[in-house]
C-alpha cells in the first residue's frame, strides 16, 4: 500500500513538472486599456486619462407584471471619458435577472454602448428591486443599475 501511494505521488509530481515547463512562446494579453486608479501609484489621478460611463437611465420600472411573465430592457450608455471604456463584468443580484448581452469591445471616447437584461417574474410575487452591477475600467469602477417591478399572482 505504501509503495502504491509513493508511486502515485511520484507520477503526479512528474506530470506536474512536465506540464509546467513549457518552452514555447505564449501570447500576452494587452493591458493598454486597463487603468486601476485605486492602486498605489506615483502617478497622480488627475494626470491619467480615464474613461467614464454615463447611463441614459440607470433605473427601469416595469410597473405591475403578471407572475410568470418575462420582460427585457436595454440600458444604453456613453463613454464620456478620455480613454477607451471596457465593460469587464455585468452581474445580477438574483437568478431571476439575467444580463444577456453587453458591449464586449472597447468603447471609444464619445461612443455609445448597451447592456441588455431580462427579468423573469416566475415565483417573484410582490415588490421586486433587482440590482445589476456593471464593472468597468472607469473610476469609480462599479455602477449599479436597478430594475423595479410589482409582480401579482393568481388570486
Amino acid at each position: 500500500m505504501r509503495q502504491t501511494k509513493h508511486m502515485i505521488w511520484s507520477c503526479f509530481m512528474l506530470c506536474t513538472a512536465a506540464c509546467g515547463c513549457s518552452t514555447s512562446e505564449q501570447e500576452e494579453a494587452s493591458t493598454i486599456h486597463i487603468h486601476i486608479p485605486a492602486t498605489a501609484s506615483t502617478q497622480e489621478l488627475e494626470n491619467v486619462k480615464l474613461p467614464a460611463i454615463s447611463f441614459q437611465d440607470s433605473v427601469v420600472d416595469f410597473g405591475i407584471l403578471a407572475e410568470g411573465s418575462q420582460v427585457e430592457h436595454t440600458f444604453t450608455f456613453q463613454n464620456t471619458g478620455e480613454a477607451p471604456l471596457l465593460i469587464t463584468d455585468v452581474s445580477t443580484s438574483c437568478g431571476c435577472t439575467l444580463a444577456e448581452s453587453w458591449s464586449r469591445n472597447p468603447i471609444e471616447k464619445g461612443e455609445m454602448g448597451s447592456i441588455s437584461v431580462r427579468f423573469n417574474s416566475r415565483d417573484r410575487i410582490g415588490k421586486n428591486e433587482k440590482k445589476v452591477q456593471v464593472v468597468t475600467n472607469a473610476y469609480p469602477s462599479t455602477e449599479t443599475l436597478l430594475i423595479i417591478a410589482e409582480v401579482i399572482g393568481p388570486e
